[in-house]
């Protein structure tokens, strides 16, 4: 956490740019809070400060005092609609409300309604010198731009669990009647001898079924396995990461049209066993070798590969394609991705599959990665640490 630094020098103007430092240069904006509330402290000797948010998202933080020193909320929150703008010395409040000492408080306002207070108690009386005044508007308007952007925050979790909770119905409720058309798909063959117009149409019957599955799998994982939002819990069992490569390549299917291409692995013959979602690495594998049999020109190769390197385990797929330049490659690992160029415009996908590979490297506590040069080819690689749960037995170094 991100503190003010404690130096001799206390004006107002030193304050002010420290305070300034910390909400330029921490990532998190809720970091911010702890310093801005200390910074508020020291400017005129308070006992103890609060910020209090009342909704997007509900939220106290207090420097030198407790919540049960708070007023109630929807004591806080009537005042707040009573106080207009500025600093406020001793406003008057409800008789049910006693404050021990002299008491200052500030409305935050986002651009169209006020949406929480700061909240300063002092054991002396407040006798604010005009250089104070100022400096505590300077910091309400750090506070208030550090609430906006925790609002901001809020806003997009919150965003993305319902899209996760939406994607997660819409998954569930498409399987049924996925389920229902491929089998009565499955029964025309047994009605009589089909044409080959009809086999032809059968056929693509059940190639839109098999790709309206594949997406609706992808939906349901990426909402699952996401690290922010996902509400998958993860299943470890002991895994051998070999096994699942050669297990996948064996039963990955080729389209019709992709028959020449060539797919290889290459497996290290020292991996230890990991304790891992077997599950989760399965579908990461499937997904990579899915992209790049769509993606990698008929005639050329595909390689699997697992190795170790060091403390980690490697999963790469590589393909010798037409490459990703280095400006397509920044975004890849993002939710609905997809590059689009004249080569790939009969492929078809959800852009979720390198979002689910970062997803599960991330819950392993690994990353995922990209290698490419246009031209020649692309490599993409998760790792899985040979540390902490990934151990099959925790505290022994991975052998």
């Amino acid at each position: 956490m991100t503190q003010i630094d404690a130096r001799d020098d206390y004006s107002e103007q030193a304050l002010l740019r420290r305070v300034m430092h910390v909400i330029a240069t921490t990532p998190q904006p809720y970091d911010c809070v702890p310093p801005i509330l200390e910074a508020t402290l020291m400017l005129a000797s308070g006992r103890g400060a609060a910020l209090i948010l009342f909704e997007d998202p509900d939220y106290i933080a207090t420097d030198g005092m407790t919540v049960d020193d708070l007023p109630s909320t929807e004591t806080l929150f009537a005042l707040m609609d009573l106080l207009g703008e500025g600093i406020h010395v001793n406003p008057e409040l409800p008789k049910d409300v006693t404050v021990s000492g002299d008491l200052l408080v500030a409305v935050i306002r986002s651009p169209s309604q006020a949406v929480g207070l700061l909240w300063v108690v002092f054991d002396k009386p407040i006798n604010l010198t005009e250089d104070q005044q100022i400096a505590f508007i300077t910091l309400l308007d750090g506070l208030t731009v550090v609430t906006m952007s925790i609002r901001t925050v809020a806003r997009q979790k919150k965003l993305s669990r319902n899209q996760s909770e939406f994607m997660r119905i819409v998954s569930h409720d498409l399987r049924s009647p996925l389920t229902a058309m491929h089998g009565f798909a499955s029964m025309l063959e047994m009605v009589g001898e089909l044409t080959e117009k009809q086999a032809y149409f059968v056929e693509k019957i059940f190639s839109g079924i098999t790709q309206m599955t594949s997406i609706v799998e992808n939906f349901q994982d990426a909402g699952r396995f996401d690290p922010e939002t996902g509400f998958y819990e993860m299943e470890r069992v002991p895994c051998d990461l070999g096994d699942i490569v050669l297990q996948i390549r064996s039963t990955q299917l080729v389209p019709a049209e992709k028959q020449e291409l060539t797919l290889t692995s290459t497996i290290d013959p020292d991996l230890p066993i990991i304790n891992a979602d077997a599950n989760m690495i399965e579908r990461a594998i499937t997904n990579l070798v899915d992209n790049a049999i769509k993606y990698t020109p008929n005639g050329r190769s595909i390689d699997l590969s697992v190795k170790r390197v060091d403390e980690e385990i490697i999963i790469s797929v590589a393909d010798n394609g037409l490459g990703i330049s280095e400006e397509n490659q920044k975004m890849l690992f993002e939710r609905h991705v997809r590059i689009h160029r004249r080569e790939h415009k009969k492929v078809k996908g959800s852009g979720l599959g390198l979002f689910i590979v970062r997803s599960v490297a991330q819950r392993h506590g690994g990353r995922a990665w990209v290698e490419s040069e246009e031209g020649v080819g692309t490599t993409f690689l998760f790792s899985i640490p040979l540390a902490g749960e990934n151990r099959l037995i925790p505290g022994e170094a991975a052998t």
